[in-house]
């Protein structure tokens, strides 16, 4: 199938679910077929697809059988939910931190094997620094991102790094060297890796349940003197992250 078929076969799967409402939860084959305008056959392939992933269910009633939408709704509710509670809570404490350091504040979460940045304050130097909010990267890219895979239990990592079939066995080394070592000091830095030029600090974001949820990191040209000397840096990080975490106890 090429990428336009695929793209196709999205977009109709997407319009399907938006004829699911309060009003009508449920429809039986037939009439999501003429509702949609899709042929049968076409329809239910597509209902069949998207309830693999959880997004339809099937229900029986009298005998019938109908289609409602699936529980993975509700677990993408509560994590966008959960999202927007923790950038709301790290919001003023971004910005402190941006205040006091002039460098650009980002906030990144785990999503399967990416970190999305669900938060950025800029910094008030006129430069442009990525990624910006929404932006998916690769767990082993960049300090931000590398947090939240070092802290990840051993399988999962392991996990993630045997699905990256590009890596070589050396690599896939060298980068469960660099999680450990990440992990027993805190902090990750990288220089370069999504935007030439740059240098990046991260440190980990925890819930009361002492589970990290989030990474929190700053980024700037790599040439600023406050890259100079970064134990300054790293010190308002873990202070700014300490701060997250008595908000969200509170």
């Amino acid at each position: 199938m090429d990428k336009s078929s695929k793209n196709g076969s999205v977009e109709k799967a997407l319009s399907i679910l938006e004829f699911f409402s309060e009003n009508t939860p449920f429809y039986t084959l037939q009439q999501l077929s003429k509702e949609s305008g899709y042929p049968k056959t076409t329809l239910f392939r597509l209902l069949c697809s998207l309830e693999k992933f959880g997004y339809i269910r099937r229900a029986q009633t009298k005998g019938e059988i109908q289609f409602g939408l699936g529980w993975s709704f509700l677990e993408k509710a509560a994590l966008v939910k959960e999202q927007i509670n923790l950038k709301e809570l790290a919001k003023n404490i971004m910005i402190s931190l941006r205040n006091k350091t002039n460098l650009t504040v980002q906030l990144a979460i785990q999503d399967g094997r990416e970190a999305v940045y669900i938060e950025q304050i800029p910094s008030f130097q006129p430069i442009r620094v990525y990624p910006e909010i929404g932006r998916r990267v690769p767990l082993n890219s960049a300090a931000c991102p590398r947090i939240l895979l070092a802290y990840l239990p051993e399988e999962e990592q392991k996990g993630f790094l045997e699905f990256h079939n590009s890596l070589n066995t050396k690599k896939k080394e060298d980068i469960r060297s660099e999680l450990s070592m990440i992990k027993q000091q805190g902090f990750a830095i990288s220089k370069g890796e999504l935007a030439e030029g740059t240098m990046a600090l991260a440190v980990p974001v925890f819930d009361a349940q002492n589970e990290i949820i989030a990474s929190l990191s700053v980024i700037g040209l790599e040439n600023d003197r406050l890259f100079y000397d970064t134990s300054e840096l790293i010190s308002n990080l873990k202070e700014a992250s300490s701060s997250i975490l008595s908000v969200l106890k509170s």
